[in-house]
Parts: structure tokens; sequence; C-alpha cells
């Protein structure tokens, strides 16, 4: 009679939602040490599941063609050091060549065509493939009346150097040193070229890898990990079994999403409403906490608990079911273990006496 009086619970307890941990793989299942009761928060790793038969020829394929795509560009970078390094030297006795040889035929027309003075036929002169004709050379080309003469043999020599090219044999072997020059230059372009699409090879098989391990670790099984701050509540598989994608492992109350479950009178419970204001008291401790209805599932309500961490009485469910929302029992992580379990009682409206009984408590 005064349960209907005063609009209190006969009996209330601390609950929360179960979240169940399933296998994203098949494998062998090794559930760490952790005991039932402590707490875990999101993140922490709570079993490992692994796969010791997963075929992995694949990714070995991959791994080896890497290997030999590498050793291909580390080939390409061998050959266009050494082709450079070639070049250059044909290069430097080509200029060499060109220098000597200019100055040994500035010498020659200076003699014969009384060519002019040494610093007006320099070697950097004669080079200089931009460098006009100059008018001692002229003299011996064209006659007096301006009538064009036979070239002697230096003088076309002379003319020939200017623009790089050497008329005579003299030289031997050294004549063909601008042409593998040039030669060279070609297989360098060539070459790195190659190397450019070795190099994207190469980079495609590492792509490729990565792709493969990624799907190699979800086939092979990995660490699984807690998706909310709770408490370890229930091992539902042993270490070492073999279990199938989708089974159970572990279940683990989530402790920011403690509720409060109670069960009242019909009287009572045909008064309450979704969103009212209620109060729930611990057992044994003076202090009150503020709450609001969240849901009223009525007589019978033993399917709503399925996925809760406590299961309600007999006497419970034979009266009607009322969960409540205590904001100050929700807890970041399961470091105090949700409180769960723990009974009280619940009163919606204050009684005329509630000052007096807490100032007796």
């Amino acid at each position: 009679m005064a349960e209907h009086v005063t609009g209190a619970s006969s009996n209330a307890f601390v609950n929360a939602p179960i979240i169940t941990v399933r296998s994203p793989v098949a494998g062998d299942v090794d559930v760490l040490s952790r005991i039932v009761g402590s707490g875990v928060s999101a993140d922490t790793v709570v079993f490992t599941v692994i796969d010791r038969r997963a075929d992995g020829l694949r990714l070995d394929d991959l791994v080896l063609e890497h290997e030999i795509a590498l050793s291909d560009v580390e080939r390409l970078d061998t050959q266009i050091a050494a082709v450079e390094d070639h070049r250059t030297r044909l290069e430097q006795k080509y200029q060499a060549y060109a220098s000597f040889r200019a100055k040994e035929i500035f010498r020659g027309v200076g003699a014969d065509a009384d060519a002019g003075t040494e610093e007006f036929y320099s070697p950097e002169r004669l080079l200089d493939l931009n460098a006009p004709q100059t008018d001692a050379v002229q003299d011996q080309t064209v006659g007096a009346e301006g009538q064009e003469k036979p070239e002697s043999l230096r003088v076309l020599q002379l003319n020939g150097a200017k623009e790089g090219i050497f008329l005579d044999n003299s030289a031997g072997a050294t004549w063909n040193y601008a042409y593998w020059s040039e030669t060279a230059r070609h297989l360098s372009a060539r070459l790195q070229a190659e190397m450019t699409a070795a190099q994207a090879v190469v980079a495609s098989y590492e792509e490729r890898i990565t792709r493969e391990r990624q799907r190699m670790s979800r086939l092979t099984g990995d660490d699984v990990v807690a998706t909310v701050n709770g408490v370890l509540w229930e091992k539902l598989s042993g270490n070492g079994l073999n279990i199938q994608r989708g089974d159970p492992v572990v279940q683990i109350a989530d402790c920011s999403s403690t509720v409060v479950s109670l069960s009242v009178s019909e009287m009572v419970y045909n008064r309450l409403s979704t969103g009212d204001p209620a109060i729930f008291r611990l057992a044994g401790e003076a202090r009150v906490m503020e709450g609001t209805i969240s849901r009223l599932a009525g007589a019978s309500a033993e399917a709503v608990y399925e996925n809760m961490a406590i299961k309600p009485s007999g006497e419970h469910l034979q009266r009607y079911d009322v969960t409540l929302i205590v904001p100050e029992l929700r807890t970041s992580d399961g470091s105090s273990g949700c409180n769960l379990g723990k009974t009280g009682r619940v009163f919606f409206e204050d009684r005329p006496l509630d000052p007096l009984r807490r100032f007796l408590n």
C-alpha cells in the first residue's frame, strides 16, 4: 500500500547493454589474459584470431616479381653510369684533339698564305662555330679583281676546323671520338627512358603488394579491439579453439550506456509516462541521483533483457517493467565496474517524510 501512495519501485538495479564482439575471420582464437569483470576501453585489444592455413602464395609471387623489377632498375642505373662516364671521356678526348688540330692548321695557313697575327687566328676563335670567316682567309679564296680563286688544301682544312670538321686523316682513330660520343649520348637517353619504365613497374608492384597484404591481414586475422568503454562481461570462447567467421568471442558491458532497471505495480505504472523525472537511491546510501524514464516495457518484459548484462528475476517479470536513465551512473571507462548489479529504489514523487528519512540516514 505504501508503494502505491508514494509512487516508488519495490526493487531496482543497475544494468547495461551488452556488446558482443565477433570474429572477423575463421581461425584459432587467442583470448587475452584479461579476467572477466575487468574494465576495458575503446581500442583495447580483447582477443586475437589467427588463420595459419591462409594461402600466401600470391603475396610471395608479388614479392619475388618486385625484387626482379628492383634488380632491373639497379642494372639500368649501372649501365647509365657507365655510358655517361664513357661519353664524358670521349668528349674530353675529342675536345683535346680539336684544340690541338686547330692550332696545327692555323700554323700551316699562317706559313703558306701569310694569314695574319696568331691572336686573330687563336684556337678559341677557330673552334667558335659562329665565328665569321676572316679577311685573311677570304684573301686566299678571292682574287684582287673579286674573282673566286681555287682554295688551297690548308684553307679548306681551316674552314672545316671552324665547323668542327677536320678534312685529313692525320688523327687516325681520333676521328671517331665525336661520332662515338654522340652515339653514347643517344644510348644514355634510351637507357633513361627504360629506367623510367622500370621504376613505374616497381611502383606498381609495391602498390599491389600493399593491397595484397591488407587482404591477407583480413584473411589471416588480427588483433580485435573493443568498440566501447566498459567491462569484460563474458568469454564465449577459449584459447586455442578454432572458430568460424562471425562466431561470438567475448561480451562487453557498455558503461557509457548504463541504465536502471526496475519494476512497479500496475497502479504506479499507469501513472508514469516516458520522459517523467524520477529519483534513484542506491541501497545503503543517502545520496540520491536524478533520472528520467526512458522506456515502459510493461508486464512479462523478458524479451527486452536479451541484450542486457543482468537478467530480471521471476518476481520482477510478474510486475511492470520500467527503464530509467541516470546520467550520474554512466562512466567513460569500466574501471568502476559501472556499478552493475547494485540495487536500490526509485521514487517518482517526493514523499512528505523524505527530508526526515534523509536526515536519519
